[in-house]
């Protein structure tokens, strides 16, 4: 890809830092990365000649922000589950900056910081996700109309944290049992929804200079099957653990019905829920019918073989500097017009 850029740019990538909360957690490995995100990002940018400064923001620096003189942000504040509302702060004094900025917008975030309210956005637009419940205290009563197995997950986690292979359940009985359990250790809402057997992928979609491009599915692999294959904190995020090496990702060879269905299911979703710039879907296929698990508005970037957002790009002949300057090139767009 050729780069023009008519003067040199000013970027600012802000990124947040672990809070004391997440550092004292078991997950704190989610948390960890963004610092390393942030600096492959400014590499990238520097490609086109960009004048880049990275700014990390802690939870007693928020003011930096404030100070921030840049032609565009690359936004990549990512504190979420109970420290979401300093994502919140934080994405309020950016809008307030008034330049451009990358991905979404304080209302998307509000919106899909919240699985729940996420899910509710979903049905609302008609698009397929799994059929799913909400649970605040335990004692709700089961729809009766679920169709088992039930996969329990945390209303304000991400990147997995409480995915564990009990969350599965065959039974209300063992809905019931695991929706207290989870209540109890994690002091937040869960929802159950049904447990799609079948395969997994990620599918990134961006909004280019002709329109939304769906770049080609990655494909979650998994050495079990059925119940057991799906992504668990652990298999995500720690190295010495067995679950680890039971999960990958690769280019997967597609039905032409499956491929098509991915892409305008990606294309819709990205178009109908207002997503900025870029995005990333986990969906999940019975066959040729795509169930989206989740949308991500600010997904995680990284230039990495393991991660479906790279395998994607790259399957579309991109390299990491091409795919975030489309993603500067978005906000740009977005913020003149």
């Amino acid at each position: 890809m050729t780069f023009v850029v008519s003067s040199i740019m000013r970027i600012a990538v802000l990124y947040s830092l672990p809070t004391r909360r997440a550092i004292a957690s078991p997950y704190k490995a989610t948390d960890e990365d963004t610092k390393e995100s942030a600096e492959e990002v400014g590499t990238a940018l520097k490609i086109p000649k960009a004048d880049v400064v990275l700014v990390p923001v802690s939870e007693d620096s928020m003011d930096v922000i404030d100070q921030v003189d840049a032609d565009c942000i690359f936004n990549l504040i990512e504190w979420d589950g109970l420290d979401t509302a300093l994502s919140l702060s934080a994405f309020a004094k950016i809008e307030a900056l008034h330049v451009p900025f990358t991905g979404p917008r304080l209302v998307l975030l509000e919106t899909f910081s919240d699985k729940v309210k996420m899910k509710e956005a979903l049905d609302v637009a008609g698009l397929p996700t799994p059929r799913w419940q909400l649970f605040t205290t335990g004692a709700e009563p089961v729809r009766v109309d679920f169709t088992y197995p039930l996969i329990v997950k945390l209303a304000w986690e991400h990147c997995s944290v409480g995915l564990t292979k009990d969350a599965i359940v065959e039974s209300e009985r063992g809905l019931t049992s695991c929706v207290a359990e989870r209540l109890r250790v994690f002091h937040q809402p869960v929802y159950a929804e049904e447990f799609i057997v079948g395969r997994e992928f990620q599918v990134t979609v961006y909004s280019g200079k002709g329109g939304v491009v769906v770049l080609p599915p990655a494909e979650i692999t998994f050495k079990k099957s059925g119940t057991d294959a799906f992504l668990t904190f652990a298999s995500r995020w720690d190295e010495t653990h067995p679950e680890y090496r039971l999960s990958g990702v690769a280019l997967p060879k597609l039905p032409r019905p499956l491929a098509k269905a991915l892409t305008a299911v990606a294309r819709e979703t990205f178009t109908k829920l207002g997503f900025c710039d870029y995005g990333r879907l986990d969906i999940r296929a019975r066959g040729e019918t795509p169930y989206i698990l989740e949308a991500n508005i600010n997904p995680g970037l990284s230039d990495d073989d393991e991660y479906g957002m790279t395998v994607s790009y790259r399957a579309a002949g991109m390299t990491f500097a091409d795919f975030v300057w489309e993603i500067v090139q978005s906000a740009l767009r977005r913020f003149k017009g």
